[in-house]
Formats: structure tokens, C-alpha cells, sequence
């Protein structure tokens, strides 16, 4: 009875260390606020970090903070954000209007969308006289087609007409029952659109036009207050992504966690697929990326045509950990 008596003790007292433990550790962590504007696996590497522990080993009580599309940028300026993964034209169409975000990392160098059309259009001559559809106007898919469409010869709103559907999966649909000839789809629901029967006949991440779809921005001034905290956070970054690479069931795991898929077949395939063509091991700033993004938005928007890359990013991050070696002892 006294054994046991004692144990118990013991047992109370360690349960109360610990908790203690937990509380100072939790109270040590500082606070970080990510946001990302889709559970798409285009933000794979951020998921794996934090599926895999590293933020808080670099220090961090992250908070994972979902804002759909445009929004997010909105909300990143308005201070309610310390970071966000996004695509380099959605922060550039509003960096060139005054918004304070430069990018600082790129995972994806090219946009992960295709245009796909019904079976019986064969080159892209065929479509003169056809009708594609964009998501909206102004928006990625539209500002994609169009410079590949002049690239084609083909004079968008002339030789080809483009209307607003809305959802990809109602393009994809639209396509199938021929009520449009045509177009712009991403991930995932290219591979559906694959199913039913439709053709690519541009595949923007085959296209050697890069146009980063997955890149790390902060605002000037947080990141002159906070380098840091930036620092550490692309640390954690970097060593998630190798993570990602090495450890299958984690990154299958944060994606089922963050990506919004169930499937397994999905999770896995969409794993290979992006570990094996798309993501970066390092993901160094790409400039070429972000001097084509400024020419894209140079099309609908006058302000971009005189600004340079350099304007909207900061290398000296990643520079630095490059020098300091902490890139090669992750990746040797």
C-alpha cells in the first residue's frame, strides 16, 4: 500500500513538471502568422514544416492562417500577417500598386496549369474562331492565355474568343460537353479533366516560360525589423522541404492534413508528382520568374512596364544562408 502510495506521488509530481515543462516551452515559442491562399499542394513545402515539427524547433508558435486567393494579400498589408506562400503575380499585381511585399523564396518556378481543349482540336491553329474559357478577367488564368494565345499568332477577344466561367471544374465540364472549345485548367482538376477524354495543348510548366506559382513574401519592413525571425523561419522552411523529399508518409500525411484530399491513390500520386517535377529542393529566388510576372501584369496594368525584378524581391536571405553554409548541411 505504501508502494504503491508512493508511486502515486511520484507519478504527481513528475505529471506537474512536466506540465510546467510544456507551459514555459509554449510561453519561450514566439508568435508567427502564416498565411497561404488555397489547400493546394502548390504550398507543399509550408505544409510539411509544419507538419513536421520545424517551426516550433526554430522557435515559433505558428498560426496557419487560410484566406482565399486575392484576400490574402489584402490581409497580409494590412499587418495581420508576418508571412505569406503565394504566387508571384497575385503579391506582384498589388506590389506594383504600392502594396509593401517583396518575395524572399520561390519553391515553384512555373505555373502548374494546362490549357486543354475538346478531343477534335489538334494545334493550337485550330482555335482561331474558338472560344476558351478563363476562370474571371484579370485574373491567373486569363493572364496566362492571353500572351500564349499572340505567341500562337492568334489575337485574343479577335481570333479567339475568351468568356468568364467561374470554377475550374465547371470549365473542365463546359469542355466536355463542348459548350466551350476550351481552356485554362490547373491541378487537380487537370487530372480530372484528363478522365474525361480532354486534350492538353499547353502545358505551362513544360513551357520554359516561368512564372513562379509558389513563393515566400514579406513586407519591407517586417523583414527589416525582423531579420531574424525571417532567417529562421526559411530555415525551418528549407529543412521542411527536404523533409518533404526524404519522408513519404509525412509529406502524404500533410497533405491529407492541409491539402484537402482523403484519397489515398490522390494523395500519392500528387506526391510524386510534385516532389518529381515541380518543387524545388532549395528554393532560391528566381528573377527571370519575377521579371516575366511583371511583364504579364504589364499587359492589363501600365504600372508594371517600367519597374524591375529587383524592386520586388530580396535575395540577400537565402544569400546569406547560403554562405553561412546552412543550406549545404541540409542539403549536402
Amino acid at each position: 500500500m505504501k508502494i504503491r502510495k508512493a508511486i502515486l506521488i511520484v507519478l504527481i509530481v513528475l505529471g506537474s513538471w512536466l506540465l510546467r515543462s510544456l507551459d514555459a516551452q509554449a510561453a519561450s515559442l514566439a508568435s508567427l502568422r502564416v498565411g497561404y491562399p488555397s489547400p493546394s499542394a502548390s504550398f507543399y513545402p509550408l505544409f510539411a514544416t509544419r507538419e513536421a515539427g520545424l517551426l516550433e524547433k526554430y522557435g515559433f508558435a505558428t498560426e496557419m492562417v487560410y484566406v482565399q486567393g486575392v484576400q490574402l494579400i489584402q490581409v497580409h498589408v494590412s499587418g495581420q500577417l508576418d508571412l505569406s506562400t503565394v504566387s508571384s503575380v497575385v503579391y506582384l499585381q498589388a506590389s506594383v500598386e504600392g502594396a509593401d511585399l517583396i518575395q524572399v523564396a520561390s519553391s515553384i518556378d512555373n505555373q502548374l496549369m494546362k490549357v486543354m481543349v475538346h478531343p477534335s482540336i489538334s494545334r493550337p491553329e485550330d482555335l482561331k474562331g474558338k472560344t476558351l474559357a478563363v476562370t474571371r478577367f484579370g485574373s491567373l488564368t486569363d493572364l496566362l492565355i492571353r500572351p500564349a494565345l499572340k505567341k500562337w499568332g492568334l489575337e485574343p477577344q479577335k481570333d479567339v474568343k475568351l468568356i468568364q466561367i467561374g470554377r475550374m471544374p465547371d470549365i473542365a465540364t463546359a469542355i466536355s460537353q463542348k459548350s466551350v472549345d476550351g481552356g485554362v485548367i490547373s491541378f487537380p482538376t487537370s487530372m480530372q479533366a484528363d478522365k474525361l477524354g480532354l486534350k492538353t495543348l499547353l502545358d505551362f510548366a513544360d513551357s520554359g516560360y516561368e512564372v513562379p506559382a509558389t513563393t515566400v513574401v514579406v513586407s519591407r519592413r517586417y523583414a527589416k525589423a525582423n531579420r531574424d525571425v525571417v532567417l529562421r523561419f526559411l530555415k525551418a522552411y528549407i529543412e521542411g522541404t527536404r523533409r518533404l523529399f526524404t519522408d513519404r508518409e509525412l509529406g502524404i500525411r500533410a497533405l491529407r492534413r492541409y491539402g484537402g484530399i482523403s484519397d489515398r491513390e490522390m494523395l500519392a500520386t500528387t506526391y510524386d508528382l510534385f516532389t518529381s517535377r515541380y518543387i524545388k529542393k532549395i528554393p532560391s529566388v528566381n528573377p527571370k520568374g519575377v521579371e516575366n510576372s511583371l511583364e504579364m501584369i504589364a499587359e492589363n496594368n501600365p504600372k508594371a512596364k517600367s519597374r524591375r525584378a529587383e524592386e520586388f524581391m530580396d535575395t540577400s536571405f537565402m544569400d546569406e544562408l547560403e554562405k553561412t553554409g546552412f543550406i549545404k548541411s541540409v542539403w549536402p
